[in-house]
Formats: C-alpha cells, sequence, structure tokens
C-alpha cells in the first residue's frame, strides 16, 4: 500500500521518521529549516559573514554539512532569493593513519566536495613535534582525546588566521550523546555543558554544532538523499577495538537508540542542565542561606569591602545597599568569633 508523504500530501513517502512518512524533498527541507533555526537563533550565519567549516573525520556528517550549507545559500522554491548569505571556508586537518587518521584520502574527498559546492578549501598542518609526541602515547582513550584536542586547537588558529570569528562542526545528536557517555565514564564530566550546547565560545572563536537536533541515522538519510554519502571516507577511530572506552559508549547508546529512538537528545537534553563550577557556600553576613560560586557569582552581589571579600546571598545584598562595606565586613568577622569561641566551649566540655 502506497503511503503519502505526512507533509505535503501529494508526493510517496520514502522516508520514515517519528513524525510519519516523508518524502525527499519535505525531507530534505526539513533538515534545511533545523539547520537554519540554529544557525540564526544563536547568530552563528551573520549576513555577509565568512564561516570556518570543519571537515574533521572526513564522516558521512562533515560531507552533509556541506550540503546543508550549500542548500541553505540557494533560493527558495519560487526563485526567491535565499535570506542567508554567507562565505563558507572548508578546513580540514590531515591526520597519519596512526593517530586515527584518513591520510591523504580524506583530504582529497573534502577537497572535491567543498569545490563540487564552490567552497573555499584550506588545509591545516598539525606541528611535526605534536605528531611525534601523540604518537608516542600508549593508551587508547588518551590519545583518541588529545587527538580531538589537537585538531580542534588547530582549527581555532586557522580561523582566527582567516579572520574568521565562526567555526562549524559536524557532530550529531547521536555522536554528542556518546561524548557525554564517554567523558562520563573517563571522570572528565567538568566540560559536558559547553559540549553539548550548540554553540560556545573559545578563545574568542564561536563554536557552532548545527546538527545538535539530529541523530545520526536523520543525518546519514539526509547525505544519501544528497548522493554525498560517496565522500565519507571511514578512519582508524571507527575501526578502533573493544576495549576503547568511547567504542564501548558508542555501542551502549546505539544499543538504547533501537529500543527508545529518542535516546539521543534525552541525554543531549538532560547533560544541557548541568552547570558548570557552581559550589555552595554560606553567606558571610547571615550564615542561613547558600551562595553560588561561579556563573552564579555575577547573579548576587558583594559587599563593598575589599576586593577579596566574599559574595553575598540575595536577602543581605539588598540591606547592602544602605550599609556600609565596614558594617557587613564586620558583621562576617563577628560571626566568625562566635563560631570560634562555641567551638572551643564544646571542647572544653567534652573534657
Amino acid at each position: 500500500m502506497e503511503r503519502k508523504c505526512g507533509k505535503c500530501k501529494t508526493e510517496e513517502g520514502i522516508v520514515w521518521t517519528t513524525d510519519g512518512a516523508r518524502c525527499e524533498d519535505c525531507f530534505c527541507v526539513v533538515t534545511m529549516h533545523s539547520v537554519k533555526t540554529i544557525l540564526s537563533r544563536n547568530k552563528l550565519a551573520m549576513f555577509k559573514s565568512r564561516i570556518c567549516v570543519s571537515s574533521n573525520p572526513p564522516s558521512t556528517s562533515s560531507a552533509a554539512l556541506m550540503a546543508v550549507l550549500d542548500e541553505c545559500l540557494k533560493p527558495g522554491p519560487k526563485r526567491k532569493a535565499s535570506r542567508m548569505s554567507f562565505e563558507v571556508i572548508v578546513l580540514h586537518v590531515r591526520l597519519p593513519m596512526e593517530l586515527f587518521g584518513s591520510g591523504e584520502k580524506g583530504k582529497e574527498s573534502m577537497e572535491s566536495l567543498a569545490k563540487l559546492y564552490g567552497f573555499q578549501f584550506q588545509e591545516v598542518q598539525l606541528e611535526e613535534s605534536i605528531v611525534t609526541s601523540l604518537k608516542a602515547i600508549r593508551d587508547l582513550d588518551d590519545r583518541i582525546d588529545l587527538v580531538q584536542g589537537a585538531v580542534r586547537s588547530s582549527l581555532i588558529q586557522k580561523t582566527k588566521a582567516m579572520e574568521c570569528s565562526v567555526l562549524l562542526v559536524s557532530p550529531n545528536a547521536t555522536d554528542l550523546a556518546v561524548d557525554v557517555m564517554a567523558k562520563t565514564i573517563k571522570g572528565r564530566g567538568g566540560a559536558i555543558p559547553d559540549e553539548v550546547s550548540p554553540a560556545m565560545e573559545y578563545a574568542s572563536v564561536k563554536i557552532g554544532r548545527p546538527f545538535i537536533e539530529l541523530t545520526a541515522r536523520h543525518v546519514t538519510r539526509y547525505s544519501r538523499l544528497r548522493k554525498v554519502d560517496k565522500y565519507a571516507v571511514s578512519t582508524e577511530f571507527f575501526n578502533s577495538p573493544d576495549s576503547s572506552l568511547t567504542r564501548i559508549a558508542e555501542k551502549f547508546v546505539l544499543q538504547l537508540q533501537e529500543m527508545q529512538p529518542s535516546t539521543s537528545t534525552t541525554v543531549l537534553r538532560t547533560a544541557a542542565k548541568l552547570r558548570k563550577n557552581e559550589a555552595a557556600m554560606l553567606c558571610p553576613a547571615c550564615a542561613s542561606r547558600d551562595v553560588l560560586i561561579g556563573r552564579g557569582a555575577d547573579r548576587v552581589g558583594r559587599s563593598r569591602g575589599s576586593e577579596d571579600t566574599h559574595p553575598l546571598c540575595a536577602v543581605c545584598t539588598e540591606k547592602d545597599m544602605n550599609m556600609s562595606g565596614e558594617t557587613v565586613v564586620d558583621l562576617a568577622r563577628a560571626f566568625c568569633r562566635a563560631t570560634v569561641n562555641e567551638f572551643t566551649l564544646d571542647t572544653e566540655e567534652q573534657e
């Protein structure tokens, strides 16, 4: 039985999604609008701006990202000019095979795809000292993390050299969910709040993730419909042994996704609720309410005493408006003396 597209109601549905059947055109339009929304909300593609796009690793997601950016720049179906206008510069870091790279093959594949869409292509070279140091690392998980960090640092430096302020990367929701699970297992969860955000600023460069709301299956379908999956090149990272924690986390997430399709997005939305560097301490004035240190410190007041004073809670901040800085500091010192005296009395009673 032929089933019509759930969006246009006219064409045959060939792609099955959580919202029902979709025809080829409607599926690609939905994908393009999802990417456009991420770019617009986070101001990643300003009008007449220059943006850099990472093609590392040369996977299906990297090829699909270039294809969807090309669609964003094309006129609409009614021959209207696209509202988005920006220059795309594709950056690629060539890595040797022993560093989970694809060698010359991956660079040639991404360069040919960039030329197909008329994008500028730039190759980024890693310093020989960095490559030598990375090769000397024996632990598989440490090497994966350090290679990813070296690639990101090189891409950011090249982005600055190209006088661009935006770098787009291609990880999808499934890739980011695997990264969250792997970093949690490794005890490196401090960077999770930034890694799961649609955009983050690092070294004055804004890093955007246009595929953060799309799963790996969705991106793979799009790349096949746009016939760009043939440009993807597998790397040694995906063929790493099962002893790798990243590989184990990937299998775990994929198995969960078979039972619950929304696993990747659920993991990302839960991780996005985390806050970084927010510890609690008692207010030095009243000693009864917690004060946030870190990001939350910007939302609370500080006493007008010396510069190294502790932040105050919200209630004491309002009182501080009508009090001098010396008064607040005196209250804090009095509280400390009372605490010490109470502890001393308790010790004497025990003796």
